[in-house]
């Protein structure tokens, strides 16, 4: 698990973490209307090539090629070592997660951003999950609790790999202590964290996960550009 705080990002140091993206990943970030949301496009493509080739030394970052499944989950078209990968970005941060031999999912959101969190979680999540927003009557809480959960639950589609097509309320959040209630027989290891304005989380198919997370910097990962 990686993250990169754009804010720590210098003006130099865009167009070389750019240069990572091959070309239709260009393509698609100079499509973004704004600045902002490019950036943060560019940095969760660039973490996720860098630390590709960090553990293939041989492979240069703009070198690996993905897919997509149907539901949009990102693969590698010529895997190695049975690697899986998932990569989230918002206004402001880009997270990416790799993993070896199961399925993975993360995701990113800033609970700064204005929501109605209650309506929404009626509307979408779990009967559970809505009473406990509907309990606190403090907004920003219900804010916060909104994204913990929000985050987790788009962990779990992604590691799952059928998105939002599963649905929101198939399965519950539970945030202490932090767990998953498929209702289906369905495991999987969860994981989340606050840096700053922003909940990241994490998820893999089945028990036993060990997720570490780590700060990543631009400038370690342009040098991973470099070592090809």
């Amino acid at each position: 698990m990686s993250f990169i705080d754009l804010a720590a990002v210098a003006d130099d140091e865009w167009p070389k973490l750019a240069a990572l993206l091959d070309e239709t990943e260009a393509a698609r970030a100079a499509r973004f209307a704004f600045e902002s949301d490019r950036r943060a496009y560019v940095a969760a493509h660039a973490l996720l090539r860098a630390r590709l080739s960090e553990r293939a030394t041989s492979v240069a970052p703009t070198e690996w090629r993905f897919g997509a499944t149907p539901h949009g989950k990102p693969f590698l078209r010529a895997a190695r070592a049975g690697l899986c990968v998932s990569l989230s970005h918002t206004r402001g941060m880009a997270a990416v997660a790799i993993a070896s031999g199961r399925e993975i999912g993360v995701d990113v959101e800033s609970f700064l951003t204005p929501r109605n969190a209650v309506n929404v979680a009626e509307r979408y999540f779990a009967p559970e999950e809505a009473a406990l927003l509907r309990a606190e009557s403090d907004p920003l809480v219900q804010t916060e609790l909104f994204f913990a959960i929000w985050t987790l639950k788009e962990a779990v589609l992604k590691a799952d790999g059928r998105g939002l097509a599963r649905g929101l309320d198939s399965f519950v959040v539970n945030l202490s202590p932090l767990a998953i209630n498929s209702g289906s027989g369905e495991t999987y290891g969860v994981a989340q964290w606050r840096r700053g304005g922003f909940f990241i989380a994490a998820a893999a198919c089945g028990d036993g996960a060990d997720f570490r997370l780590e700060e990543a910097r631009a400038a370690a990962l342009i040098d991973a550009g470099r070592v090809v």
